[in-house]
């Protein structure tokens, strides 16, 4: 059933929450323009029900069922979300599972929270997407940002399109990870999981996460036929076996 988490400048979050017997607890983090009811996400809701983990997933503001427009959005922004998540509704150790921009969020949390999580798991991990999305930018639609504060580019599903706003750029980059070795200060297990033919994440972005991480407790497995929804049946067996695998043994 879902619940409300409300914020101190009046914003909402809506949030599901299982409570199972063990003590690792599964944390969700969509990406953009998507919410908790996603195929990935339900798929991990009925896994932590099977191995009697509890689950948390989320509607980012702007996203779902939360408060607030998509364009409001920003990294800082949508970090706060996961960090209120963690803080007010999570209990005991965390895996961070994060899908796409919520890849990038799962990062940046896991270091303000170095006590709450045991392990990451980026599904074609988006960090540092903006840097890529803004060198993709023509001129003439970069000026039309700083001018607009706001451009929309095709993407084949909405009449709209893709909303990019100026707010998102400038604030991304004070959440930057991938500058150099070791400047992503993460010390637990992290696992990313990267479709060979995604065309939305390039894959060199997991091995720039993988370069740019303290802990050597880095792994990353590339779906040679994989694009950048991993939501297929084979593609959630892997995502369950090496969840599988961070778990305590006991």
């Amino acid at each position: 059933m879902n619940e409300t988490l409300l914020l101190e400048n009046g914003g909402k979050l809506s949030f599901r929450r299982n409570v199972g017997s063990k003590e690792t607890e599964i944390v969700f983090m969509h990406g953009t323009l998507s919410d908790k009811n996603a195929s990935k996400s339900l798929f991990l809701e009925d896994l932590c029900k099977k191995h009697h983990l509890s689950y948390t997933a989320f509607d980012f503001i702007g996203h779902g069922e939360s408060s607030g427009k998509y364009t409001d959005g920003t990294i800082g922004i949508w970090l706060e979300n996961a960090l209120e998540i963690i803080d007010r509704v999570t209990t005991g150790q965390l895996i961070l599972v994060g899908s796409s921009m919520g890849g990038w969020i799962a990062l940046l949390a896991a270091q303000m929270r170095p006590d709450r999580v045991r392990a990451v798991v980026g599904l074609a991990a988006a960090a540092d997407f903006t840097v890529d999305v803004w060198a993709s930018f023509s001129e003439e639609q970069k000026k039309a940002v700083r001018e607009k504060g706001v451009i929309y580019t095709p993407n084949g599903w909405t009449e709209e399109g893709d909303p990019w706003t100026l707010n998102l750029f400038k604030d991304a980059e004070k959440y930057l990870l991938l500058k150099e070795k070791n400047s992503l200060n993460i010390d637990c297990p992290i696992t990313l999981i990267h479709g060979a033919k995604d065309d939305c994440v390039p894959l060199k972005t997991a091995f720039k996460i993988m370069d740019c991480a303290k802990t050597e407790n880095v792994k990353v497995i590339v779906l040679k036929n994989s694009g950048h929804r991993l939501s297929e049946p084979h593609e959630l067996d892997i995502l369950e076996t090496e969840l599988l695998k961070l778990l305590p043994v006991k």
